[in-house]
């Protein structure tokens, strides 16, 4: 289900698979005379950076090693599957490496548990996209970023792949000097904000003097 999702994903934001394997798939996405590659692979263990560099190097069609652009432009999607979110602490260094390493690709691991898989059944990626956009699923996994939910793993999708993009929604605004007026008001300083919005660039000296005499006056008391 999770390369399934990442799969539509990438379909979703242009890209077309061009070579599907058991554990990986590449995509292309042309845009006028800017090329993009991308890279989706399981990874059953965390391997070394230079032996997953190999593998690639090795499965990939030959029409994207003939690209200049492959190596310099290509996203490697590593899913890899963790028995509870707990277990990343024990993998962080290994998850970094990969991640760090500076060889041929753009490097992103996307580690999510049995759990979270367990939760995403029967989901599609407008659905992920529906669910990264609820306010209070944001604010439950706030609450508790440990707890596996569909939110949880529509999360890490968002923050792992940078090309993807966030839903919008449009909604009213209220503008800032409504919300400036409501909270002076809740502070209790109507006065001082009503004198405030008085000032211009010819008496704003005059009024600075004043606040320094009355605040001087204040002390003497």
């Amino acid at each position: 289900m999770t390369k399934q999702l990442i799969d539509e994903a990438l379909v979703a934001h242009g890209f077309v698979s061009e070579r599907e394997l058991d554990t990986t798939n590449f995509y292309v996405r042309e845009s006028r005379s800017a090329i993009r590659f991308a890279v989706l692979h399981t990874l059953n263990d965390l391997s070394d950076p230079a032996e997953l560099n190999n593998k690639i190097n090795h499965l990939a069609p030959e029409a994207f090693l003939r690209n200049p652009s492959f190596k310099k432009n290509c996203d490697l999607i590593c899913i890899h599957r963790l028995d509870v979110l707990a277990e990343f602490k024990d993998h962080e260094e290994e998850i970094l490496a990969i991640e760090e390493d500076p060889h041929f690709y753009k490097k992103y691991v996307l580690y999510y548990s049995i759990a979270e898989e367990s939760a995403l059944n029967n989901f599609t990626y407008d659905k992920l996209r529906a669910v990264i956009a609820d306010k209070n699923e944001f604010l439950d996994y706030k609450e508790n970023p440990l707890v596996a939910t569909q939110y949880s793993f529509a999360a890490k999708i968002f923050i792992k792949l940078p090309f993807l993009e966030l839903p919008s929604h449009q909604r009213n605004l209220v503008s800032l000097r409504l919300q400036a007026a409501e909270a002076v008001a809740e502070a209790g300083l109507n006065d001082i904000y009503s004198t405030i919005q008085q000032v211009t660039d010819k008496n704003a000296d005059d009024f600075i003097k004043e606040m320094i005499r009355n605040e001087m006056a204040n002390l003497q008391d």
